[in-house]
């Protein structure tokens, strides 16, 4: 399953998306969930998630949170009314992020480092060395996103690594719809709700996927996206239409720089020209 698990609605403010345009743009990116991480905010978390059913779209809940380190984004374990409520509120408007591990932790939840290395928004290298009481550090890291430099995706990438917890990604959809399908984290289990979805968070089988080319944020040793060719086939093949390749052949290099073939060599040695295969070349005809 292919899941965007950082998208804000417009109960962060200044961010103008209801959910409705929100499950829309889901659809139409061809996930098969978003999930909602509101900042400092989850009292709607139940209501989406039922807005989304009556929709056929899975729309599950997370809620961001400023720390005095940096951004993070807790994932509660149910949809209850603690959550609801928003109980997490105890920890205060800027809460530790030791704090926030231990609150969610005990409770069944996940947290995931975001943004680590976002200019003056991320952790940076204290995502290393923060853990609660009971030495759990964080369950994941955000580790690809369009709006970062490269740089920044490559060092997430390597904490995520050393840390040896799980990456994922999302779109980060705030101010443009069409930021909706450029990152997504890809599910290898079933998620039907909060519970399940927590479950494979946790779990080392998922993957932060680009879905789109990230330009100059792509991590150096990322393999390339389709390009607009390669769409264009698919939804050629979807269409039981043919494509022609011949298009895509421009820009891949002139034949003539391909190296030529061990037959023709073995030509060559044997003082033969490999055009004598296929008969006289048309100057060279015996005269009648």
């Amino acid at each position: 399953m292919l899941i965007d698990v950082f998208v804000y609605s417009d109960a962060t403010e200044s961010a103008p998306f209801g959910i409705s345009s929100l499950i829309e743009a889901g659809k139409c990116a061809r996930l098969d969930g978003i999930v909602i991480t509101d900042r400092a905010s989850s009292r709607r978390a139940r209501d989406y998630f039922e807005a989304g059913k009556t929709a056929g779209f899975l729309v599950l809940h997370g809620v961001e949170l400023n720390t005095t380190a940096g951004r993070v984004v807790a994932y509660p374990a149910s949809l209850d009314d603690a959550y609801i409520s928003e109980d997490w509120r105890c920890l205060g408007d800027s809460p530790a992020p030791e704090d926030v591990l231990e609150y969610f932790h005990d409770r069944g939840g996940i947290v995931i480092a975001r943004d680590v290395y976002n200019r003056g928004e991320g952790l940076k290298d204290r995502v290393y060395s923060i853990r609660d009481s009971n030495g759990r550090g964080f369950d994941g890291v955000d580790t690809i996103a369009v709006y970062r430099r490269r740089i920044d995706n490559e060092l997430s990438i390597e904490a995520q690594q050393v840390l040896g917890v799980p990456a994922c990604a999302g779109s980060g959809v705030f101010d443009l719809l069409e930021d909706m399908g450029h990152c997504a984290t890809l599910f290898a289990q079933p998620i039907d709700d909060q519970a399940s979805f927590v479950d494979a968070m946790r779990a080392p089988l998922h993957w932060a996927c680009a879905l789109r080319d990230l330009g100059d944020a792509c991590p150096m040793g990322s393999a390339p996206r389709p390009d607009d060719s390669d769409d264009r086939r698919y939804r050629d093949d979807r269409r039981g239409g043919r494509h022609d390749d011949r298009r895509d052949a421009r820009g891949r290099g002139d034949r003539r720089d391909r190296p030529r073939r061990n037959d023709d060599r073995a030509d060559r040695r044997d003082g033969h020209n490999s055009s004598s295969r296929r008969g006289p070349r048309r100057g060279n005809r015996p005269k009648s």
